[in-house]
């Protein structure tokens, strides 16, 4: 028993410095697992999760956005050209100053999307929901263009 415990000990303590190992990244790599990941709710009900940057301000910002099932956008625009994909679930995009359900597309998961700078557009999700992935140069902001 008394040789038992230090091959036990030593054996943690192996396993300890393998998942430390595997944890360590070269400098300026990031990882930011599924479950690490803050997401904030959002005054539309849409909760979204920054990865990279910061929408407000200048420079590249990447961010995931979680759309609840049967969630609407009325029409907007942003001042920077966005790039997106559907994460999972199916996605709903028309284009124009005024949401019109017969011009929405579906879009789902895996679609790729761009929404050109100030070009008015508007949303929605069905039962499933959706989340979606943006990459932008910002500043960014959102003009709503109804009520």
């Amino acid at each position: 028993m008394k040789r038992c415990m230090p091959v036990a000990a030593a054996l943690l303590c192996l396993a300890a410095f393998t998942a430390r190992a595997a944890e360590e990244l070269p400098p300026g790599v990031t990882l930011v697992k599924p479950e690490q990941m803050k997401w904030e709710k959002s005054e539309s009900g849409r909760e979204n999760a920054y990865l990279l940057g910061d929408p407000r301000k200048a420079g590249p910002y990447l961010y995931l956005v979680k759309w609840p099932p049967n969630t609407k956008a009325l029409a907007h625009k942003h001042p920077d050209q966005r790039y997106g994909m559907v994460v999972s679930g199916v996605h709903y995009i028309g284009y124009g100053d005024k949401y019109d359900e017969k011009k929405l597309h579906a879009h789902p998961a895996g679609t790729f999307f761009t929404e050109p700078a100030n070009q008015p557009h508007f949303g929605k999700t069905m039962g499933e929901g959706a989340v979606l992935y943006f990459y932008a140069i910002g500043p960014s902001g959102n003009t709503p263009l109804e009520k």
